[in-house]
């Protein structure tokens, strides 16, 4: 893949607003600068009439200055490394729980609808606070949600069905609160969150890091299934297991990003961005930007050092579950391989199908396996 000199005029459609022009920034460094840039922020872009955000107050993706920050700050102490790695024992076991119904479901599953896809969901549920015998009715709502290949009428109703829901368990926990984000919302910011910024706080929490977890976890299995050599360096303890699931997570960049609106005139790298032009940044592309990345940024090589990825954005909308999303990882694909060694696609690669609904987010339709 050549590096891009500068950005890239283009025509994308965007779900909510249609067929619009974009400057698409590439370079690292000005992938990074854009994020960076208070100015340049999709927050400034009007949420159009019906939009399924539109009307959350705290959606906190499309709030910026004190407002943003308000809300951020209160999920972020669920998402810190030290949380996180608390969750550990919960997401092994959770792990073998999903392994042990592959298993019995096999010899061949859809390892995206088995494995890759309830597992974010679960953990996420886990969070919030959610009791373990709903995870699953949770699981199946989440998955509405971010199916783009349902009519916009359809994920709609599932959008507004998942907020229910989440009212619903803020309800409970005003009476009986749970030891979980929701409760912890409800009970210790009460006065400084109302009940629907918590739901539209939960709802974002979904949107944004469901089916990206869900698609780096089965696109890397499917990488690993191909590359062979890659997967023995996984299963070698004598390599960092962090490092591998950094270079993956760098490799796929499944995540394409929202467009972003200039408020005034702004430089990046040599180009200037006009007031009120669109903006979108490359992830992928700054990913495998020669410049940054040591080696052929364009192969898979969990040996490599690792860099700071623009997987997960920077600046005030980096994304605040990257820590879970690296640790679900981490977690996932060790355990599959070792339960399953001759884990193999159950069709020849070329038949296998990526779903074209989806405008942010790189992800498969199904992944058949077998073994």
């Amino acid at each position: 893949m050549a590096r891009r000199e500068g950005p890239t005029r283009l025509q994308m459609v965007e779900r909510e607003y249609g067929e619009v022009e974009v400057l698409m920034f590439s370079r690292y460094a000005d992938v990074r600068a854009l994020y960076n840039d208070p100015r340049l922020d999709h927050s400034f872009i009007p949420a159009p009439e019906g939009a399924m955000d539109s009307a959350l107050p705290g959606f906190f993706p499309r709030f910026r200055g004190a407002d943003h920050a308000r809300l951020r700050r209160m999920v972020a102490g669920s998402f810190t490394p030290k949380r996180v790695e608390q969750l550990r024992p919960r997401i092994e076991n959770i792990v073998s729980e999903l392994l042990d119904e592959v298993e019995e479901a096999g010899p061949g599953v859809d390892l995206f609808e088995a494995y890759a896809l309830p597992l974010p969901s679960i953990v996420i549920g886990e969070i919030l606070g959610i009791a373990s015998s709903e995870h699953r009715s949770f699981h199946r709502m989440c998955a509405g949600v971010v199916d783009f290949s349902l009519p916009p009428e359809e994920a709609f109703k599932n959008f507004m069905r998942l907020n229910d829901y989440v009212g619903d368990l803020v309800a409970q926990n005003h009476k009986n609160p749970t030891d979980g984000l929701i409760g912890a919302l409800v009970e210790q910011r009460h006065g400084e969150v109302g009940d629907e910024e918590i739901v539209g706080m939960v709802s974002a929490l979904v949107v944004a890091g469901h089916e990206t977890s869900a698609s780096t976890i089965a696109l890397s299995a499917l990488a690993l299934m191909q590359q062979p050599e890659q997967l023995a360096i996984l299963l070698d303890d004598a390599h960092s297991t962090a490092n591998a699931a950094e270079e993956l997570l760098r490799y796929m960049s499944v995540s394409g990003g929202f467009p972003r609106m200039s408020t005034e005139d702004v430089t990046i790298g040599d180009h200037t961005v006009k007031a009120g032009e669109w903006v979108l940044a490359s992830p992928l592309n700054a990913n495998r930007d020669p410049e940054v990345v040591s080696g052929d940024p364009n192969i898979l090589d969990l040996t490599r050092e690792p860099i700071q990825i623009m997987t997960f954005g920077s600046g005030i909308h980096q994304c605040p579950g990257q820590h879970l999303a690296r640790v679900e990882l981490q977690m996932a694909l060790t355990p599959l391989f070792r339960r399953f060694p001759g884990l193999r696609l159950a069709v020849p690669a070329e038949e296998l199908s990526f779903h074209r609904f989806g405008p942010n987010v790189y992800a498969l339709d199904a992944l058949p396996v077998a073994w």
